[in-house]
């Protein structure tokens, strides 16, 4: 039975393994997710081996997020105490070894740090590929965790423009900011750019008579060493991971080149997952944009007002630091916030003049409706009680359920700020949209009454700043 054959019969096994503790959740199977790891590295299997079993394992299991997150950290972490304990076992056999064998046991405990140094980096990099959908916070993750671990002096993660064939760098560590800007890397040109040509990783130790050193300005080379992983999906390489080490520094190896290239699988597989999740996202955003276009063709003020609010809110969010799901789900709260008017007349919603306290009342029935038309459609974001509190005023006195202060949801709250921001700045037919310096009058007047005064501090000084 060849190498390949046997490869696949185990990840067929360990899967298995794997979908039985899913399912049940029980301890027993976690023992045999542990025990599995434990024979793999006898069998002399690199952990970063097991660690990509596990992972493949786990992408063809739950590709619908069926099981909780905490159920699938947990056999992650069983996995890794069963490698590490088959180490650790092994540092003991070894220490109990004649003094004869010193320098050799003192080769392995070197060799087992240096494992399990690799497989914490390896775990960190799954757990975060895995769990998120922040292509922004993968690559920093990714490329942060490969230059600690793998102890570089430089380095950089670069993503490829397939319509210009180029390399720029996304993410760097002691590079100059010159070099950072200007770096244009063409396929093919360079360490870089032949592993990007090539699809294939390289380890390039400093020698002239290496044979990657065919490569134009190969003399700077010469005195560096060098490590080149590609970020291949199905698409083919979309960027490469490189780094560098000073001519006085230990080469990279071979195990070196396996574990960046894992550390970068995963990074690509995360590209991957970032775009068709941006994919989806897009879609999703113009279904709703669709729903919010029936009543733009009624109120003519709605026209391009939810977009805008929804613009806004996204970078009110943004600056309060919140994270990517919820600054969707207020993205999507923000355009369909107003989707309550579709029940109000045409004649009250377009009234040029002052409404009468009838015509007010029906207006203020829109967060209602809101909630109604949305009570049936499903949604991967909480945005019903955000849209339906969007009107309620940090004092108490807004509508429809006269909530107050953190009562009113944290995206109501934000959306509330947004939507007055743009009614102030737009055009009315009886005014002209307000100034900057009057709307950050009105706000910081209305801070602590109808608005949260800690969203008003942060938007006054986005405002200030020329943010918006």
């Amino acid at each position: 039975m060849n190498d390949r054959m046997m490869n696949n019969q185990l990840s067929l096994r360990y899967k298995n393994i794997l979908a039985e503790y899913l399912k049940t959740g029980q301890e027993t199977n976690l023992y045999h997710v542990a025990q599995f790891g434990k024979e793999m590295m006898n069998k002399e299997t690199g952990p970063e081996v097991v660690v990509e079993m596990h992972l493949d394992a786990l992408r063809k299991i739950n590709k619908s997020k069926a099981y909780p997150q905490k159920i699938v950290d947990d056999s992650f972490t069983v996995l890794m105490e069963g490698i590490m304990a088959y180490g650790m076992a092994y540092t003991e056999f070894t220490n109990s070894r004649t003094e004869g064998y010193l320098a050799e046991i003192r080769k392995l405990n070197k060799k087992l740090s240096e494992r399990l140094t690799e497989m914490t980096a390896l775990y960190e990099t799954a757990k975060v590929t895995v769990s998120s959908l922040d292509l922004d916070e993968v690559l920093s993750s990714v490329f942060n965790s490969t230059v600690r671990t793998l102890k570089a002096d430089t380095g950089s993660l670069m993503l490829l423009d397939p319509e210009e064939g180029v390399l720029t760098i996304k993410r760097a560590h002691g590079l100059d900011e010159e070099v950072i800007r200007k770096a244009r890397i063409k396929v093919g040109e360079g360490i870089a750019g032949t592993a990007a040509q090539n699809g294939e990783p390289l380890v390039f130790r400093g020698r002239l008579d290496s044979p990657q050193a065919n490569n134009k300005g190969r003399m700077k080379y010469a005195k560096i060493n060098s490590i080149c992983a590609p970020l291949k999906t199905k698409k083919g390489v979309v960027g490469i991971i490189n780094l560098n080490r000073g001519k006085d520094s230990e080469p990279f190896t071979e195990d070196n080149l396996a574990l960046l290239s894992t550390m970068a699988h995963q990074a690509a597989s995360a590209i991957e997952n970032a775009g068709l999740y941006k994919d989806l996202h897009e879609s999703y955003l113009s279904t709703i944009r669709a729903l919010t276009s029936a009543l733009e063709v009624k109120d003519h003020y709605t026209r391009g007002h939810s977009d805008a609010v929804a613009r806004c809110a996204v970078k009110i969010a943004k600056k309060l630091g919140l994270s990517l799901h919820e600054i969707e789900g207020i993205e999507v709260a923000a355009i369909l916030h107003d989707i309550g008017k579709i029940g109000i007349r045409e004649d009250i919603l377009n009234k040029p003049g002052k409404l009468d306290d009838e015509e007010w009342r029906e207006i203020e029935k829109h967060p209602e409706s809101s909630l109604k038309i949305l009570n049936n459609i499903n949604s991967p974001w909480d945005i019903k009680l955000t849209i339906y509190a969007h009107h309620e005023r940090y004092d108490g006195k807004g509508y429809p359920a006269g909530l107050k202060g953190e009562e009113i949801p944290l995206g109501a709250r934000i959306i509330a700020a947004a939507d007055l921001y743009d009614a102030m700045i737009s055009d009315r037919a009886y005014r002209k949209g307000l100034s900057r310096e009057v709307v950050i009058g009105e706000l910081k007047r209305v801070a602590g009454t109808q608005l949260d005064p800690e969203i008003v501090k942060v938007f006054v000084e986005m405002l200030l700043q020329g943010e918006m």
